[in-house]
């Protein structure tokens, strides 16, 4: 009777032990931006987001599911954000297309007066958006470019960030959380290119 009692404890811990490995797995937290921004780089900071980016929805499959990924309205959000957070002061406006954000910044365009109260105009870009599965892990990987330019449209720079993550079913995080770190990493990335490029925007 000892030996079953004993036999019980032992399995009850085993799958306590079990149950906390995955509830502790892999699965990233949220990237937190505060880090950034110390001291804020001095610029008003105007995000022009064209309306297929704002609307880019990428779709993966993982265990036979569906997974629609609204990463363009995520990563305005995490624009925003992060900026807001790296720059005295960013706004966002919404445009057309790309090719009109780039008319704005030209003297006859009639936006343009109200384009040349900000020091620079942000417009972004997906260049790569990927998943993969293998041995039941989930994958993802995020390619994301913003194109910087002063008031009268002179070309600043061009920083790129990349973020991927990887979770699946031994994972804390779901594959919707993953294409999110995933996003935030990319835009962190970016975050990292500006303070390493601090010299072209403090004068």
């Amino acid at each position: 009777m000892k030996t079953i009692v004993n036999l019980s404890f032992l399995f009850f811990a085993l799958l306590l032990l079990v149950t906390s490995s995955v509830a502790q797995s892999p699965g990233v937290a949220p990237v937190d931006y505060s880090q950034y921004g110390k001291p804020k780089v001095p610029g008003r900071v105007l995000l022009l987001i064209p309306e297929d980016f704002q609307r880019y929805v990428y779709v993966s499959t993982y265990e036979g599911n569906e997974i629609r990924h609204p990463l363009g309205e995520e990563a305005v959000r995490e624009l925003r954000a992060a900026f807001g957070v790296e720059f005295a002061s960013v706004e966002v406006w919404p445009v057309r297309s790309e090719a009109e954000a780039m008319a704005m910044l030209a003297p006859k365009d009639p936006v343009n007066v109200e384009v040349r109260a900000y020091d620079y105009v942000v417009i972004p870009k997906f260049t790569r958006v990927d998943s993969s599965v293998e041995n039941q892990k989930y994958g993802f990987d995020i390619d994301l470019l913003t194109e910087f330019y002063a008031k009268d449209g002179a070309t600043v720079t061009k920083i790129g960030g990349h973020g991927e993550s990887s979770t699946g079913k031994w994972f804390a995080s779901t594959p919707e959380e993953g294409a999110k770190i995933a996003l935030q990493y990319a835009v962190s990335a970016i975050l990292d290119g500006v303070e390493g490029n601090r010299g072209l925007f403090v004068h």
